[in-house]
């Protein structure tokens, strides 16, 4: 006869086949249906009773150290781990998970060897029944602390919701030493406590998860959905955040939330590869910014702090600074991303770049796109940005936005990310794979880490040079992304300052396009430089306009506003004088508490100089912005400087026209221009 305990693990059994064991079928009589309905309810559990275990889930884990939670029932019970190498058991440890906990029981498991497989095991402290087994589907593996001669793989994932989801399965091929929930990991958005608990137990108890989490380290951080409400942020969820963060804490296993009472940031170290899990949601717009107290912060003072020493402490190759937002601007009416805080990130970055961090890439979440963005030498190299999501089927398309520094997106379901670091080649390399179920890989980028190290350079800071001696190519350390393309017959002559020159003929409308911006996100200081010789000026009495220069939006001309550098010839009152005009476009700084920067044209600022200095002659001009002033010099002679109304870095530009403005044609300059430079920060000339 069927015993009743092994009836407990097969709650699939119908009552025909629970019969079969009783009585044959042919003798069943009513009484015997009935006794075996009792018996089928004593012996199988009840739905609720099996919705109400969690785990075991494997946490944080480094060389030494491991975090796992288990949750056994909707009651305290005692709880022993014992965890085991090659069969033996080298630790026991018990827990409880109180009421308080939401009955979830923790384990910290310290003095462990580095890059060693334990397997263990989870009994009822009190009767010692064995509740989970140490078996091929419960262990786990300590990391390797050394920083080279290993590889490590960790994937990523974010926006997924409780429901069927090929990513799991897909993971659990692949080998991964980590698995990092980048938030909306689940979609709660709710503060009540009960039903964030609830949304967490949920989602850890799906299949596939379940089964990963039980055997690889599961970790990550939340974003706005998992905080509690689409665009939340640490003032609009004063009230509620602590409540969301103790069913976060209580479902996470990991070693730090936080500064422990608020917050969840927090790092792992893979040796070859550190993650640092950024808290973008419980701070934010709750006090000022440690880098400028006249705004609010995104990461908070204490956040901050920890970050800027653990990345400068990291020996780490490879680093990478994850959340669930993204870097730049969504370019909707919500102000959840970076770009309403890029004072911060700016900051950020520019310590980077300024004390030589090295291996250093950004990766974020929540737009339902996926997208790959290179920042070029952001940080002293190009600054690889990767944008995971959703990790669900529900895409949005409006998100898939216009960046100067977008490479490639994506916009389908079930994607998530993975990050290899390996250290066994004859150069580290970090890998990146944008992947989709049924080994599916639809990019892949290959850095190797001296690509993510700053260079020595002649000009470190010259972004930018087209010398036109041969050719229209970009010679700087950007490269080919920003050769200009000759439009409507532009050409290089001979008549240059000491070779060649761009020749433009005004009555063909002729120009150059530059395709791609050049300068740093939102820069606050920058210089143009170039030399020009025009053939013919704007005519006195006229509204005729001859552009040196102006950027585009988005690369290609057009009507759109984005001309933060802009400088064109026009008549003035004097028929002996040109205007040498100026205008800009701005980031001006949010007015209120949860608003975003806007865009804001500023100008024209006029400076007039003499016909006869400009006319036939070779002339340099100098313009440089540095966020509260525009300077003009004219021949290594200021003859200008403007105080911006407003003070603000730069904002988006797409790219440049040079010899006409935005839309290209209409208002082109007639003559020669040559040895145009971009410097990034102060003149390096």
């Amino acid at each position: 006869m069927i015993q009743l305990d092994t009836l407990a693990f097969h709650p699939a059994i119908q009552l025909t086949r629970l019969s079969q064991y009783i009585m044959p079928p042919h003798r069943i009589c009513p009484i015997v249906l009935c006794f075996s309905c009792m018996l089928l309810m004593i012996a199988v559990p009840t739905a609720s009773h099996a919705n109400d275990v969690v785990g075991p889930l494997v946490g944080s884990i480094d060389s030494t150290s491991a975090q796992l939670l288990y949750r056994a029932g909707a009651s305290e019970q005692p709880l022993q781990l014992s965890v085991l190498q090659e069969g033996d058991v080298v630790q026991r440890i018990t827990s409880i998970g109180g009421e308080q906990d939401d009955y979830v029981a923790k384990f910290s498991v310290t003095n462990l060897q580095p890059d060693t497989v334990y397997h263990y095991q989870i009994d009822d402290a009190d009767t010692q029944a064995t509740l989970i087994k140490p078996d091929g589907q419960h262990f786990f593996r300590t990391t390797n602390p050394k920083r080279e001669g290993h590889r490590v793989s960790v994937g990523f994932v974010s926006c997924v919701d409780i429901e069927p989801n090929g990513i799991w399965k897909e993971m659990q091929t692949l080998d991964l030493d980590m698995v990092c929930l980048m938030g909306d990991t689940p979609y709660i958005d709710s503060t009540d406590l009960a039903k964030v608990r609830s949304r967490h137990r949920q989602f850890l108890q799906m299949s596939d998860l379940a089964e990963l989490s039980g055997n690889t380290s599961t970790v990550g951080t939340w974003d706005d959905h998992d905080f509690g409400r689409n665009n939340g942020n640490g003032r609009n969820l004063s009230k509620g955040k602590a409540d969301t963060r103790r069913g976060f804490v209580n479902y996470r296993a990991h070693s730090q939330y936080g500064n422990a009472t608020e917050g969840v940031y927090h790092k792992s170290d893979l040796g070859m590869m550190e993650v640092f899990f950024l808290d973008p949601r419980y701070f934010s717009q709750t006090e000022p910014s440690p880098v400028d107290a006249s705004q609010p912060t995104c990461f908070g003072s204490e956040q901050w702090t920890w970050l800027l020493t653990e990345l400068r402490d990291s020996k780490a190759p490879f680093k990478v600074l994850a959340f669930g937002a993204i870097w730049e601007d969504k370019k909707n009416k919500e102000t959840d991303d970076m770009f309403t805080y890029w004072y911060e990130r700016d900051a950020l970055l520019d310590i980077i770049r300024n004390e030589n961090i090295s291996g250093v890439v950004l990766l974020g979440g929540d737009i339902h796109v996926a997208r790959h963005l290179i920042h070029p030498q952001r940080t002293g190299y190009d600054l690889n940005d990767f944008v995971i999501s959703p990790g669900h089927k529900r895409t949005i398309t409006e998100l898939d936005v216009f960046h100067p520094s977008l490479e490639w997106s994506l916009v389908e379901g079930w994607q998530f990310l993975t990050l290899t670091a390996d250290g066994t080649t004859d150069e580290p390399l970090l890998t990146a794979e944008f992947r989709q179920p049924d080994g599916i890989v639809n990019r892949k980028v290959e850095l190797p880490l001296t690509s993510l190290t700053a260079n020595e350079e002649k000009h470190p800071n010259r972004r930018a040079h087209w010398s036109f001696d041969e050719n229209m190519k970009n010679d700087s350390t950007l490269g080919h992304r920003i050769d200009a393309v000759a439009e409507n017959g532009a050409r290089i002559d001979n008549n240059g300052l000491s070779g060649g020159a761009l020749r433009l003929d005004r009555s063909k409308q002729q120009y150059i396009r530059i395709p791609r911006s050049f300068l740093d996100d939102n820069s606050p200081h920058h210089t143009v430089s170039l030399w020009f010789k025009p053939t013919s000026l704007p005519k006195h009495g006229t509204s005729e306009r001859h552009f040196l220069f102006e950027s585009t939006a988005e690369g290609e001309v057009s009507a759109k506003t984005a001309w933060h550098l802009s400088l064109g010839m026009r008549s003035s009152e004097s028929p002996d004088q040109i205007n040498l005009q100026l205008y800009t476009h701005t980031l001006q700084p949010a007015k209120q508490p949860e608003a975003a920067p806007e865009a804001k044209s500023q100008g024209g600022f006029d400076s007039l100089v003499a016909r006869e200095s400009l006319l036939g002659r070779w002339n340099q001009i100098t313009l440089t912005f540095d966020s509260k002033t525009l300077k003009l010099s004219l021949n290594e002679q200021q003859i200008a400087k403007h105080t911006l109304p407003v003070s603000g870095p730069a904002s988006e530009f797409g790219g440049l026209v040079i010899g006409g403005h935005r839309e290209g044609t209409g208002r082109n300059f007639d003559g020669w221009i040559d040895e145009v430079s971009v410097w990034q920060g102060q003149t390096g000339q």
